[in-house]
């Protein structure tokens, strides 16, 4: 979605005379592989043979503004000494910069080993007083010896055991000198380990350039150190050279690590135009970020470490912690097992929400984690925030006054929680809202819809996803419907959801013959639209609204929205917001008529599925956008298109998206779906 952002500014970019295209630099060579602004220029070191042309298609396929230009160290200085360590190629890399470049901010890069070297200059350049923002790394590996060991036990049986699944296929003569080879280098790794001596790995290599060879020695003798900075790494989601995930091993090693996996090869990553392309894609939006003119959601005080609590499977919470993970955010989770989430790279830490000690697990999260909000994703979640706010509101004030501060102001929640009562305050405030009442009983039901003409909407407080919501177009069916939304829900899909979906919370309701609230709304005719917010403390930081184009199903979360500019909107529901004193995200249904003004519908106080849009900042510009993966589990009965969310800079995420499709797209589900459909529709 960025790189779209990105295309826009770079028509904008200042057309300044370009430097030179190659020039030496006292034992550095820049190249200029792409023209543009020379107020941003990001500087990549190439990998291990210091060749700039394996940086070409990457920089091919960068969209922003910024200028690139290839740093590649030379094996002598300017005096014609031996350049033979990583410390002494990064201290004439950031001379070669700054004659450049005088003054920071400075862009950095690397791939490979030029990502060591890359890390060496940020770290000479921090100390030196000078701001780098971004440092990237690409495919960045150190010495295995420097390596945890329990990672380093891990690869090397990994390596071996492929090793040996490979000689086995050879011919016996073939095989025993292969195994003699790799015997060797297998016990010259084991030495290594417990040898502190600065060598190198021995290889062979017959076609390595001079700078290969010397690379590979100062390889083998640096060690990173910690970096006091935030680090975007990008990573491949394949591995067969290393024997682990190579991500894995810079854990600790910066104050801020920011990992995305790229489809992808160590070995072919730069010279690959689908991978090539995703690199530049998150160097993009990376650099994106770094502008003062970044629209998206930024990490603020009381806004830095957002904890995301959810009960359900929903795809929503992990595009959301991916699109806080990239923007800086420290972002930890507490959710079921086999949640999306557990996809997402870069979670401070993710904790179990068991099923059976639901309180106490999330209790135990909120300690560890330390977040100083927690982001509901779904209603239960919102309950079971509730509920232990109940439970700690004496014994932990520091745990209830997070709580308070994740719902919202306290004494508000009980307009929060209803929808009668919201639409009571929405309407005291000005905000135009339909006539809502909380209905007890089949006769009070008639009562109120005696002098109203139908249709009229029964919802029921806590429901989502068009559940709890009957649409009665005639008076005669007002009984037959309230049965239907007053009722717990009926035993056989208690026990289908406990067992399929994991979700205890029917079961719990059929037990204890826990009725709902329900409420009665005047319908409204007109088409579905949302206000999507992100705000601290009462004041709104982001705001989008959308119109809904198409559902996935009848009353149902949306699947394709429009971006439009509403005022009216947009005021509503900073007014609520700010009346409310809500933190995190929350968003707001209207109903927009032929004339397009607009009525409050509900308030959902926690995650919805388009929160992601104001984190990522691509959301001010009027265009439909289709949601990933709802719209692909839609059904195809309807024209309506968009520009597809696909979650580009997560490839784990794209590819259980598709899983869900699939699932949801099979011959008995598709028809059992049109069935309860074409039930719902026709029903009332």
């Amino acid at each position: 979605m960025t790189a779209s952002v990105a295309a826009d500014d770079a028509h904008a970019a200042s057309a300044a005379p370009a430097p030179a295209l190659k020039v030496s630099l006292g034992g550095v060579r820049l190249e200029r592989l792409r023209t543009g602004s020379i107020d941003e220029v990001l500087y990549m070191v190439p990998g291990l043979e210091g060749d700039p042309t394996e940086l070409t298609a990457l920089a091919a396929a960068l969209a922003g503004p910024q200028g690139v230009y290839a740093v590649a160290p030379l094996p002598e200085d300017c005096d014609r000494q031996p350049v033979t360590s990583v410390e002494r190629m990064a201290e004439l890399t950031v001379a070669a910069i700054r004659e450049m470049q005088p003054d920071g901010p400075y862009r950095l890069g690397g791939y490979s080993f030029g990502a060591l070297v890359a890390l060496e200059a940020a770290q000479q350049m921090r100390a030196a007083g000078d701001a780098v923002e971004p440092l990237i790394l690409v495919e960045a590996v150190f010495d295995e010896r420097y390596w945890p060991r329990g990672t380093w036990l891990r690869a090397l049986a990994t390596r071996t055991a492929r090793q040996l699944l490979r000689i086995v296929r050879m011919p016996p003569r073939q095989a025993v000198r292969e195994f003699r080879v790799r015997s060797g280098r297998l016990i010259q790794r084991v030495i290594r380990r417990n040898v502190d001596a600065p060598d190198g790995l021995t290889v062979d290599a017959p076609d390595a350039t001079v700078m290969g060879v010397i690379a590979r020695s100062a390889f083998g003798a640096y060690r990173p150190r910690f970096y006091p900075g935030p680090i975007t790494l990008i990573a491949s989601s394949i591995d067969r050279h290393f024997g682990c995930d190579t991500a894995l091993l810079w854990r600790g090693y910066a104050q801020h690590l920011e990992i995305h996996r790229i489809e992808g090869d160590h070995l072919t990553v730069m010279h690959d135009a689908a991978s090539a392309a995703a690199v530049a894609n998150v160097i993009d939006h990376r650099l994106a970020l770094a502008r003062p003119g970044w629209s998206g959601v930024r990490p603020t005080p009381g806004f830095q470490r957002p904890m995301i609590l959810t009960t359900m499977r929903w795809f929503s919470a992990a595009r959301l912690a991916h699109a806080l993970a990239e923007s800086g955010f420290a972002v930890s989770a507490c959710r079921p097992r086999g949640h999306v989430l557990e996809l997402v790279d870069g979670l401070t830490s993710d904790h179990r929400l068991h099923r059976l000690r639901q309180l106490h697990s999330l209790a135990s999260a909120i300690r560890v984690a330390k977040p100083d909000i927690v982001l509901c994703d779904d209603e239960r979640a919102l309950v079971l925030l509730r509920r232990l706010h109940a439970r700690v509101h004496a014994t932990d004030p520091q745990m209830a006054e997070l709580i308070a501060r994740s719902l919202g102001d306290v004494a508000a929640w009980p307009s929060i929680k209803s929808r009668t009562g919201l639409a009571r305050e929405a309407r005291a405030l000005g905000i135009a809202a339909p006539d809502t009442a909380v209905i007890a009983s089949a006769d009070a039901l008639a009562q109120w819809a005696a002098d109203r003409e139908p249709p009229i909407v029964l919802k029921t407080d806590g429901s989502w996803g068009g559940r709890g919501v009957a649409v009665v177009r005639d008076k005669e069916d007002l009984r037959d419907a309230w049965r239907a939304v007053s009722n717990p829900p009926r035993l056989s899909r208690a026990v289908k959801r406990m067992v399929f979906n994991l979700e205890a919370g029917g079961l719990a309701s059929w037990l204890r013959r826990r009725r709902p609230t329900v409420n009665a709304q005047q319908f409204v005719y007109g088409r579905e639209a949302i206000a999507t917010v992100a705000c601290v403390d009462g004041v709104v930081h982001a705001l989008v609204c959308l119109e809904v184009v198409q559902a996935s199903e009848a009353r149902g979360p949306a699947s394709v929205v429009r971006i439009i500019n509403h005022p009216a909107m947009a005021e509503a529901a900073r007014v609520l917001v700010g009346r409310f004193g809500i933190s995190g995200f929350c968003g707001f249904d209207f109903i927009l008529n032929e004339a397009g003004d607009a009525r409050l519908l509900e308030l959902n106080p926690r995650v919805t599925p388009t929160c992601h849009l104001l984190v990522e900042g691509d959301y001010q510009r009027a265009r439909t956008i289709a949601l990933f993966p709802a719209e692909l589990v839609r059904d195809a009965e309807s024209d309506a298109v968009g520009i597809v969310d696909v979650p580009t800079r997560a490839p784990a995420l794209i590819r259980r998206g598709f899983e869900i499709a699939d699932r949801q797209h099979r011959p008995v589900k598709l028809a059992v779906r049109r069935f309860v459909k074409r039930f719902s529709a026709s029903r009332y």
